[in-house]
């Protein structure tokens, strides 16, 4: 086990002296500094895993110098030491990120409880860290898993199937035909779940973030309706696209935009009453343009909007379950809407279709006149 690295912040020697020699005789390993600003310094060059430090200093307070601990590393587990007619501050500043306060006078064994204890939550702060990241690497894997042994063997399995549907493999009586064509729609269902699954693991909000470029919304409209054609025009569901010609570009990546918007779309569609439309309109909105996706559909019950975008998530009622789906769209569209910096909301009510709605920043410079007058 490393020996615990402790940091004593105090402008009075003796307190620094003192809890050295009390931690020392535990076998910590001990660093001293008499302010504030090298106690910090040390920390850049000595990585420590709990710093006390005096909240009364001159120059630079305790408070402070908790404050830029946790910017500097927040996994640090910071104690304030204080006097008793400081307690109400130092309970503040335990508010702004300090661990725990020691009022002086204290003992040597009120000194060791408080580091123990610090160190405790230290030690387990880091093992659930590295259990996260362990399990962001198991998912990883099962995602390649996936896609080699689960995905082509489904597709090339499809492929069988039209074969057979398409006769080359002999004729078929109705009933084999029939037969053939579930197992097919079946199969179809289960490869759109491990697609949608696959979209959901690949999609990471920090590399979202990092593509945001200026980006023209109707061309990312246009492409997100692409390929959804067909399922409108068999339900006779009719787009409506009203996009200003005058609208500012928008912070974008233009990939998880468009299967954001595809995901919206589609949802519009499958839960539409036959004849029904679908809109996309966006307008400005100060320094944001505002899309939404509006349908004349099934709608959603108010006691089921608040779990919508939950993964796998289906509505319960029997409209809903009627038709497929994997329950992913949503949370794929959330994901990508948050990496944008808005959130997906939705304004609905049952048997009265339902308005999906999200903000995407606009390029600096281009937002409207009202917002630059404001």
């Amino acid at each position: 086990m490393d020996v615990p690295k402790i940091l004593v912040i105090d402008d009075e020697e003796n307190a620094r002296v003192s809890c050295r020699r009390v931690l020392a005789r535990e076998g910590m390993q001990v660093s001293l500094a008499s302010s504030g600003r090298e106690g910090l310094e040390k920390l850049l060059n000595e990585p420590c895993d709990l710093v006390l430090v005096d909240l009364k200093m001159p120059e630079m307070d305790g408070v402070e110098v908790v404050r830029r601990i946790r910017e500097l590393d927040p996994s640090i587990v910071t104690v304030l030491i204080t006097g008793h007619a400081t307690i109400e501050s130092a309970v503040a500043a335990v508010k702004e990120g300090a661990y725990d306060y020691l009022p002086k006078p204290f003992t040597p064994e009120e000194l060791l409880i408080v580091v123990r204890r610090g160190l405790e939550k230290r030690r387990l702060d880091l093992e659930s860290r590295a259990l996260r990241e362990e399990k962001e690497a198991m998912e990883r894997n099962f995602v390649t898993m996936v896609t080699h042994q689960l995905r082509s063997p489904l597709a090339a399995i499809l492929q069988y199937f039209e074969v057979l549907l398409e006769g080359i493999g002999g004729d078929l009586d109705h009933a084999q035909r029939e037969m053939l064509d579930r197992a097919k729609e079946r199969l179809e269902s289960l490869m759109q779940l491990i697609n949608d699954w696959l979209d959901m693991s690949r999609l990471s909000e920090g590399d979202i973030v990092k593509r945001l470029q200026p980006t023209n919304l109707a061309p990312c409209v246009d492409a997100a309706l692409k390929g959804l054609e067909w399922a409108a025009q068999e339900k006779k569901i009719t787009f409506q696209v009203d996009l200003p010609a005058d609208l500012p570009p928008v912070l974008a990546d233009t990939d998880s935009l468009r299967e954001a918007l595809s995901n919206l779309v589609a949802n519009a569609i499958n839960y539409n009453r036959p004849g029904g439309s679908v809109t996309i309109r966006a307008h400005s909105q100060g320094s944001c343009v505002l899309v939404e996706v509006e349908d004349t559909g099934v709608g959603i019950d108010a006691k089921e909007i608040p779990f919508i975008f939950n993964q796998f998530y289906r509505g319960k009622d029997r409209e809903i379950r009627a038709q497929q789906g994997t329950g992913l769209g949503l949370t794929i569209a959330q994901k990508v809407v948050r990496a944008h910096g808005g959130t997906l909301t939705v304004d609905s009510e049952k048997g009265r279709g339902s308005v999906f709605a999200f903000p995407l920043n606009v390029v600096r410079g281009q937002e409207d006149d009202s917002s630059r007058r404001a």
